[in-house]
């Protein structure tokens, strides 16, 4: 992908996956013991070498971040079929079962999954590339315009052709 400009406001073309899904993977910490109960797991070993080779089956960017309750993947998928095909085979479905054994027990685990239907990236003169700016066409805009919905349009026409054609 260009790198993006520095000196003025540019735009990820999020209409070049028109698919797209967006994942929270979260783990919560209730006590000392859940963590030291996930930590000694071995799950969070295996997690980022599975997700690096998940690029091979549409994850196109994993963003992990950590909150106050505990660690969080945020996941770009290219569609949701990608990502639920994935989550149905090793490891992820050892690691879910994991989660479940062990519910109640100090540790928490949840996911949102969100199928997008009209999306918008844009970005501020000087921002460095993140999300969507990652794995999308880059294109210079003028901030402030107000073209927000043109762009979210934009995306759900592609999303739309997509669903048709299918």
């Amino acid at each position: 992908m260009p790198e993006p400009p520095v000196d003025r406001a540019y735009i990820a073309a999020l209409w070049e996956h028109p698919t797209l899904c967006l994942a929270f993977f979260g783990v919560q910490y209730h006590t000392e013991e859940g963590q030291r109960l996930y930590e000694e797991s071995g799950v969070h070993q295996e997690v980022f070498p599975a997700v690096q080779a998940a690029h091979a089956e549409g994850l196109l960017l994993n963003r992990p971040m950590m909150t106050s309750e505990g660690p969080v993947l945020m996941q770009y998928w290219r569609s949701y079929e990608d990502l639920d095909r994935w989550a149905r085979q090793l490891p992820h479905t050892r690691w879910w079962s994991w989660l479940m054994e062990n519910q109640g027990k100090g540790v928490g685990f949840y996911h949102e999954i969100y199928k997008l239907k009209t999306a918008e990236a844009i970005y501020e003169g000087g921002t460095k590339a993140v999300g969507p700016a990652l794995f999308c066409s880059l294109y210079p805009v003028e901030g402030g315009e107000g073209k927000s919905k043109e762009r979210q349009q934009r995306f759900a026409e592609a999303a739309k052709e997509t669903e048709t054609s299918v």
